[in-house]
C-alpha cells in the first residue's frame, strides 16, 4: 500500500478527532437543554431523508421517474414506518434495489 495513502488516512483521522473533541468536552461538562436534545434527536431523520428523497424523486433518466428507485423508496418507507428504525429502512431500500437489478439482469 502506498505510504502517502496511510499518511492521508492518519491525517483525516486526526482532523476528524480534533473537530469533534471540543464538542465532546463541552457537552460532558454542561447540561444540554431539553429543547436542544429533542432537536438533536431529529438529526438522523433529517440526514436520512436528505440522502434518500432527492435520488428517488429527481433521478429521472429521459424525463421519467426510475421504477427501481420508486419501488425501493416505497419499500424503505414501508419498513421505516413499520419498524421505526432508520437502519432497517435503509437496508430494505438497498435490498430491494439490489434484487431489482439482479432480476433485471436475469430477464
Amino acid at each position: 500500500m502506498n505510504d502517502k495513502i496511510l499518511l492521508y488516512i492518519g491525517l483525516m483521522a486526526i482532523i476528524t478527532y480534533l473537530t469533534r473533541f471540543p464538542m465532546l468536552v463541552i457537552s460532558s461538562r454542561l447540561e444540554i437543554p431539553a429543547w436542544l436534545k429533542r432537536g438533536l434527536a431529529m438529526v438522523p431523520v433529517g440526514v436520512f431523508s436528505s440522502m434518500t428523497i432527492p435520488p428517488i424523486l429527481f433521478h429521472t433518466p429521459n424525463g421519467t421517474w426510475s421504477p427501481e428507485y420508486m419501488v425501493a423508496g416505497t419499500a424503505a418507507l414501508a419498513v421505516g414506518l413499520w419498524k421505526k428504525q432508520i437502519v432497517w429502512a435503509l437496508l430494505a431500500g438497498v435490498v430491494v434495489i439490489a434484487l431489482w437489478r439482479q432480476l433485471a439482469a436475469f430477464f
